[in-house]
């Protein structure tokens, strides 16, 4: 990964807030594989953005900052295979439509049990689509955290146990 890529000051990134800033290498590590294989799907799903995963080699999604102060923060965006340098058009449709899909998939799991406790959630296999799946592993991921903020430009996904606020 080159200085660019890294610091990527011009595009717009993808950042993931976890609370506490302490978390299990074994849960970071399936976070970020599900969250990854979350926004490659999104990407397929557009049209604006399939073209890019059909040609060989796929742009790749890195991660471009990580810090640890309270509170873990992951950065990233996608950038070109060849030179490592950040693909803001693709970064921007694809971290867009992921926040609109992860909205809508989470707005219409079931509402929590009349005295605090999850509702059902749909079984592994009534899934309408392979999104709808991805987003139901990211979720189950993101949950393991105590809070998680998932922040693009001036949009944001905060989860905190029961608690969902969109903004």
């Amino acid at each position: 990964m080159t200085d660019e890529s890294r610091q990527a000051p011009d595009v717009d990134q993808l950042m993931i807030e976890l609370h506490p800033g302490r978390v299990p290498v074994s849960f970071l590590s399936s976070l970020l594989r599900v969250l990854q294989a979350a926004l490659r799907e999104v990407a397929r799903s557009d049209e604006g953005t399939r073209a890019q995963f059909d040609q060989r080699p796929q742009p790749i999604l890195v991660l471009t900052k990580l810090e640890a102060d309270g509170k873990l923060s992951l950065n990233l965006v996608f950038v070109n295979p060849v030179d490592s340098t950040p693909i803001g058009p693709l970064s921007d449709r694809t971290f867009d439509a992921f926040l609109d899909r992860f909205s809508e998939f989470v707005k219409g799991l079931p509402q929590p049990g009349l005295w605090g406790g999850a509702a059902r959630r749909p079984a592994p296999g009534s899934f309408e689509s392979d999104l709808d799946r991805r987003m139901d592993q990211l979720y189950r991921e993101i949950r393991r955290s105590t809070k998680a903020v998932l922040r693009f430009k001036n949009r944001t996904i905060e989860i905190e146990g029961d608690r969902l606020e969109i903004g």
